[in-house]
């Protein structure tokens, strides 16, 4: 019977019920003798007669009077009144882990400092030989108290009801040997606990200790970081069979910013094997508040010393400091005699592994020509980053990391502030430059020094004849360098291409080259283009800079431009180092002739060649969505991101590919990880814009929309899409107007192809709802605007569908015969367009037949814009026109199934309509009526003339 305030028991007045579960029931009481809110403990009404279950009731009590640890729960007392057995305990002002997790995922450094608390907390137990065995978010309070982490809650340890007592030695000094062998819950073959977080050794019955607890742990730290429970299921037999045969979704999955050592950590937990697992909490505890230090921004400057090597760094400077003490000049001896040992210690300054990463200054330019202020750094770049062997830390990286500093995203890289981004990204070594006029003659200098230690790795000097040999000095300096620090002969030697051969042998073009490149990442890709632009005007045969504007321009876009600049790279290819040849030809496949096999065979050339390379898995991840293999991309995304984590548009991609999942709360936590970084890009405000339509979240499309007013390239793009929201609801004379100024705001941007793009879907749009002639006018004006090929695409199909049928097929023949190899084209749009030439043909057999082609990459990307299953709308009308209901509403329920694909484009609102006509053909008069009723819904505030809403409200009546 459940106690009412104002019970007494003992001393403790009753004030209020806190949670009720099998062990016990909790209220709020006050001790009255000495004025404070305690927690009681009572067994439930009934349990007290039951010997088994008293013994564990003060098994309990034994066990947590044991242990004295900040992170668990005291006891204050043990009382019994009348019938009724309690535990008085310290009053914890908080709530249950398992409370905060319904709000979602715990931020990363406050989860590391939780966990670590816990981890504790548990050592403490099993030292004493106590094993929880019940384990859980519910068993661990939050409390307002801070922890480690300003503003954290600090972690408390609750319920050691289930607890396993090893017999103690006398000496031990609680007396719970006895009690422990009474116990039969303790005994081998008892299964306790709660099963989404038992061990498998638990769930058989077997003998329990430490490392159960491991397991229970791993279990809450993954819900922990994703809010989820690492094995799930419908029942409780299909979570154990979760437990015993299977694996949880790697955290790096559903956290993408997962440090890889916290994902280890958290799977040796989860070993299916107590001898797979970590042995001790004590270690487990340990490793956190290490990945934590390693992993985790700081706020601040300071050196970050990788955590296993602290204790030889210390040990050093505690040797050196003494061998200073004692011979004053010794320690200048070492440093001009790196091979001696002290202490044991060898003193040769350690060479990089592929692991670490360097950071490049800015050149210290102490010749007054301002020629050298970027060049050089850009140079040695190109030069340093032809090693598959070393690792720089990316421009992106260190522009964000800048910003985070409170510096403009642009600053120059000095020593001190180099230093800093060193610290603050983990970072192994600084490499810094200079340039010093000797008359007529440069000396070039290049120095290596390890962040955390400021030891020289490596240095250097090479001196230049005049001022058309300085990059030549560069070479000569980036190839000792490279050497120095640890990359092997053998790829020193097949990976250098001089920078004149890799770049340009114009000075003042490579300085145009890198001021884009320091544009393109610290403001943007419109800042980018007038520095790119340049550096090929300066020198035509400059192939790197063609490629950045390829990329620029796609972008923004402007695809036509991209896949020109594309081919202008190509052909430049054998002028370029060896990572830019392998990117140049990755984006001229894909761009240009549209070969998505060589695409996909470049790129994972380039990828396997510099695996650190982001760049590489992304162009992956893009040949994949025009291939419509989904899974592939999200893998290849999530890999970009992971090599790449400070830039906003991988988290677009990776958003973007769970969107198309219809994950869209997944899509959701990945755009609000980049905002929560304070990672920007106009591009996201697209998606984000996309995702709130999809959620019908009209306000959030509002805000995105707004946003986007007024920022050159993206208000365009947004009008677009508003135009398509209105289109998706019939309301196709506001679509109008909201498309001319999406072309308005294209064109006030040198953005024709955007502009003819919107206004070929357009046509389609048009031609769908009815308004035919108008569908012909805006495709034949969109194709004259912008002969693209993704204009000349959409167009075709849209003058197809309109019944122009020998315009459509006169494009569909300059196509086949530009884009022989372009595997979009050949197995998608000539088949689509053919297809729907053969409907208005009243040729329905022979339009499924010409789609049979398009059925593997049905749900491909063929557009920048949102225009999807061009294929399955097609073949869902020949299934009309072939009265074969049953197939045509399998086809357009494919626009319902994949919504996250479709978005706003109108088809997906038709599809709705489509399904109801081909129920009607079926005779299921029920599920024709749902459907229409359906898509007259969604356009209740259609235009009234429409057509198709004309036809679609008397087919209806009919059916009333």
């Amino acid at each position: 019977m459940s106690l009412v305030a104002g019970t007494r028991l003992g001393p403790y007045e009753i004030q209020s019920a806190i949670g009720a579960g099998g062990m016990g029931e909790v209220y709020q009481a006050r001790d009255t003798r000495l004025g404070r809110t305690v927690a009681i403990k009572v067994l439930p009404a009934g349990a007290s007669a039951d010997p088994a279950r008293r013994a564990r009731f003060e098994l309990e009590a034994r066990a947590v009077s044991a242990l004295n640890h900040p992170h668990i729960c005291v006891l204050h007392d043990i009382g019994r009144e009348g019938d009724t057995d309690f535990l008085v305990m310290e009053y914890l002002d908080g709530q249950t882990l398992a409370q905060r997790l319904r709000k979602g995922p715990l931020p990363l450094p406050q989860a590391l400092d939780l966990g670590a608390q816990v981890a504790d907390a548990l050592a403490t137990a099993h030292r004493h030989g106590i094993v929880h065995r019940d384990l859980k978010p519910a068993n661990i309070m939050l409390t307002k108290a801070g922890g480690v982490r300003q503003g954290s809650p600090q972690a408390k340890l609750l319920d050691f009801g289930l607890a396993k007592l090893k017999p103690q030695p006398a000496a031990a000094g609680v007396g719970l040997s006895a009690l422990s062998t009474q116990d039969p819950a303790t005994m081998p073959g008892a299964v306790m606990g709660t099963v989404p977080y038992m061990a498998p050794e638990q769930l058989e019955g077997k003998e329990t200790d430490a490392r159960t607890d491991l397991f229970a742990f791993g279990c809450v730290l993954y819900e922990m970081l994703t809010a989820r429970r690492a094995f799930g299921g419908d029942t409780e037999a299909s979570v154990i069979s979760a437990i015993m045969t299977g694996e949880p979704t790697p955290l790096s999955t559903l956290q993408p910013l997962t440090p890889p050592a916290l994902d280890r950590l958290v799977r040796r937990c989860l070993a299916k094997d107590p001898d797979d697992r970590w042995q001790t909490a004590s270690d487990v505890a340990e490793e956190l508040r290490g990945i934590s230090q390693d992993a985790v921004a700081t706020d601040g400057a300071r050196a970050v010393i990788p955590r296993r090597r602290r204790g030889l760094v210390w040990a050093l400077a505690g040797g050196a400091l003494l061998l200073v003490a004692l011979a004053g000049g010794t320690w200048f001896a070492l440093r001009s005699h790196p091979g001696l040992r002290v202490f044991g210690w060898s003193l040769t300054p350690a060479k990089l592994t592929d692991k670490d990463t360097i950071v490049l200054a800015d050149f210290d330019n102490k010749t007054g020509e301002a020629i050298w202020d970027d060049t050089l750094k850009q140079g040695l770049s190109i030069a340093l980053e032809q090693s598959p062997f070393l690792n720089l830390l990316s421009d992106q990286r260190v522009h964000e990391t800048l910003k985070h500093m409170g510096r403009p995203a642009g600053d120059r890289l000095t020593p001190p502030v180099t230093r800093e981004v060193c610290a603050r990204t983990s970072s192994t070594a600084m490499l810094t430059g200079s340039i010093v006029p000797l008359g007529s003659q440069y000396m070039i200098g290049l120095r290596a020094v390890a962040c955390a230690t400021g030891d020289v790795l490596a240095e250097t000097q090479e001196q230049a004849a005049d001022k058309e040999a300085v990059l030549k000095a560069l070479d000569a300096a980036a190839v000792r360098v490279r050497s120095a620090l640890g990359e092997t002969l053998g790829s020193v030697q097949k990976y250098v291409t001089p920078l004149e051969d890799a770049t340009t042998p114009s000075l003042e073009a490579l300085n145009a080259y890198s001021l884009g490149v320091k544009a393109f990442y610290a403001t943007g890709v419109a800042a980018s283009l007038p520095f790119f632009t340049r550096a090929v005007e300066l020198d035509p045969n400059f192939a790197s800079a063609y490629r950045y504007l390829s990329v620029a321009y796609g972008g923004g876009n402007q695809a036509g431009r991209a896949a020109e600049c594309a081919r202008k790279a190509y052909a430049l290819r054998e002028k370029a180092s060896e990572p830019e040849r392998l990117a140049i030809e990755g984006h001229y496949y894909l761009l240009v002739t549209g070969d998505l096999e060589k695409a996909a065979q470049a790129s994972d050339l380039w990828r396997r060649t510099y695996p650190r390379e982001y760049a590489a898995p992304r162009l992956l991840g893009f040949v994949s969505v025009e291939l419509a293999h989904w899974d592939k991309a999200l893998e290849e995304f999530r890999a970009a991101l992971r090599l790449q984590p400070d830039n906003a548009v991988n988290y677009l991609n990776v958003g973007g590919a769970y969107t198309a999942f219809n994950r869209l709360d997944d899509a959701e936590a990945v755009y609000r990880q980049a905002e929560a970084g304070k990672l920007e890009d106009e591009s996201l405000t697209v998606s984000r814009y996309q995702l709130a339509f999809l959620k019908g979240d009209a306000a959030r499309m509002t805000q995105q929309a707004s946003a986007a007013m007024g920022r050159a390239g993206y208000e365009d793009l947004l009008l677009a899409e508003q135009a398509n929201t209105e289109g998706w609801y019939g309301r196709l004379t506001h679509a109008h107007e909201l498309t001319r100024r999406a072309m308005e705001s294209a064109r006030r941007n040198d953005a024709n192809e955007s502009a003819a793009t919107y206004q070929a879907a357009a046509a389609l749009r048009e031609g769908e709802a009815g308004h035919r002639e108008q569908a012909r006018a805006e495709a034949a004006a969109a194709v004259k605007l912008a002969p693209t090929r993704d204009v000349r695409a959409i167009a075709a199909l849209a003058l197809a569908r309109a019944g122009d049928t020998a315009a459509a097929e006169k494009l569909a023949a300059d196509f086949d015969k530009t884009f022989p190899m372009d595997t979009l084209v050949q197995r998608y749009w000539l088949p689509t367009i053919r297809a729907a030439v053969a409907l208005e043909h009243r040729d329905p057999n022979q339009a499924i037949d010409l789609l049979k082609v398009a059925s593997p990459i049905e749900l491909a990307q063929v557009s920048v814009f949102t225009i999807y299953l061009c294929p399955v709308h097609v073949r869902g009308d020949a299934y009309l026109l072939l009265h074969d209901g049953k197939a045509a509403a399998a086809e357009y329920q494919k626009f319902i199934d994949h919504r996250g694909l479709v978005v706003n484009f109108p088809w997906g609102a038709l599809a709705r309509l489509g399904r109801a006509r081909a129920y009607a053909m079926q005779g299921d008069t029920a599920k024709a009526r749902d459907a229409y009723e359906e898509f007259l819904t969604i356009w209740k505030d259609a235009d009234p003339d429409l057509p198709v809403l004309k036809a679609a409200k008397a087919e209806y009546a009919r059916l009333q």
